[in-house]
């Protein structure tokens, strides 16, 4: 029971819940540091679901095509108040600063929207060679991650629709993924994922994106995250403009920090 209530879950005032939220329990960290990645499910209530729903729709998009950037849209940060929220999600941000540090930041964000029958990124990833900016290690019983990506899961991904997969535990490899292991391959699994559902990965893990299979399209928000002093994308602030980084909570603009060893706020918590 104790791990158990180490997980809390919130209440909103529409009756909806929001759960879990909170720093990773035992048993998350453990399957955490196992696997690679971690699934909260049911994190965003689902009236969330369908502001965030609702908000990639107002963007107006092109229609998602075969190739990977008709696939991904960029900049919508201060389109809805939705997508800022999920900047420091009371069910990530907790997790993100355990595992990125007391003054972890916004690397950078997009969406993802896929039609049925496309394929997605290819599987690529995996501890071996070493990344500086994408690394996973564990020290001192703490864990040190160069970058995870926390998404948010808008649709049903269950087993068989496809949309992420992964080599659960390749963030520990010591060869390099063999050109043989593709999708389809016994080793490469997909994640179940519902409407709501929160994913957590380390970008150390072989992981991927398969054929989209589901019944609508497919649509999920990624928020990537490094630790203060590192960067893998170029943009500065995380993507996020100046005038838009005024308009934030405090944690949410310590969030959009640049990267620097010397001058970097921790993100309050």
């Amino acid at each position: 029971m104790a791990l158990r209530s180490a997980l809390k879950t919130s209440k909103r005032a529409n009756g909806f819940a929001v759960g879990p939220t909170g720093p990773l329990t035992v048993e998350e960290r453990y399957r955490f540091d196992v696997q690679g990645y971690l699934v909260r499910r049911g994190a965003l209530a689902p009236t969330d679901v369908q502001r965030a729903l609702s908000a990639v729709g107002e963007l107006r998009y092109p229609p998602a095509g075969d190739t990977i950037p008709s696939q991904r849209f960029n900049g919508f940060l201060g389109e809805a108040e939705i997508f800022q929220d999920l900047l420091d999600h009371p069910a990530a941000i907790d997790i993100v600063t355990e595992l990125c540090g007391p003054e972890a930041r916004l690397d950078h964000y997009y969406g993802i929207t896929m039609a049925p029958n496309t394929a997605g990124l290819w599987i690529h990833g995996g501890a071996t060679p070493f990344d500086p900016a994408q690394y996973y290690m564990v020290q001192g019983g703490q864990i040190h991650t160069g970058l995870i990506a926390v998404a948010w899961n808008l649709v049903d991904a269950p087993l068989g629709a496809g949309g992420f997969t992964c080599i659960p535990g390749s963030h520990k490899g010591n060869f390099v993924l063999p050109e043989s292991v593709d999708y389809g391959h016994e080793m490469v699994t997909d994640v179940a994922l519902g409407a709501g559902d929160l994913l957590i990965f380390t970008e150390a893990i072989v992981h991927g994106t398969s054929v989209w299979r589901g019944c609508v399209e497919r649509r999920a928000l990624f928020y990537k995250y490094s630790p203060g002093n590192s960067a893998w994308g170029s943009a500065p602030n995380g993507g996020v403009s100046d005038q838009l980084i005024e308009t934030l909570t405090k944690r949410q603009r310590l969030l959009c920090q640049p990267p620097s060893v010397a001058k970097h706020e921790p993100v309050t918590s």
